[in-house]
């Protein structure tokens, strides 16, 4: 079920930034300072301490890749990645999400992190596509869950349960 961000770390957020291009600058800086310890970041969390298992499907990052995605949050100030499903899909926080997630995992796709997805390494820098898809699952399909659980407590958990017997009877 996706969150929103705690309105204190957003705070901190806003506090730092005033603007996408002051984001883009600081992602794009290999030397550029961390705002915030890595030991802060919740993002991955569980698949740091060995336990592969995110959601209903298992990640299979080497630790390099997640210290990649922390090192990324950090510069940036971002505790966890979630975007904030009460703001406008192109507000400052919203972008910060969009710029580590486009980054991150273009840079892990393309050194064949995901070869045992089979995943199709000529997309990888088709940034419009991504985008794209991007743009859809967060501000679309995580969006609508959002909303259906804040209108209706456990709609999600009922909604899994019911696909899942659905599922069995077929």
């Amino acid at each position: 079920m996706p969150t929103t961000p705690d309105e204190l770390l957003l705070k901190e957020f806003y506090q730092q930034f005033s603007s996408v291009e002051e984001v883009q600058s600081l992602a794009n800086n290999s030397n550029g300072v961390k705002l915030i310890n890595e030991a802060q970041i919740q993002t991955l969390h569980d698949a740091w301490a060995g336990k592969r298992k995110f959601g209903k499907n298992i990640i299979n990052m080497q630790d390099f890749y997640i210290t990649y995605v922390h090192a990324m949050l950090a510069k940036l100030g971002i505790h966890i990645l979630a975007p904030d499903m009460e703001e406008a899909p192109g507000s400052l926080y919203n972008e910060a999400c969009w710029i580590v997630t486009l980054m991150t995992f273009r840079q892990i796709a393309c050194s064949g992190a995901y070869q045992y997805m089979h995943a199709n390494l000529t997309y990888c820098s088709d940034l419009g596509l991504l985008s794209s898809a991007y743009d859809h699952y967060v501000h679309y399909v995580l969006a609508e869950k959002y909303r259906k659980e804040n209108r209706e407590k456990g709609w999600n958990e009922q909604d899994m349960v019911r696909k899942a017997v659905q599922r069995a009877r077929q």
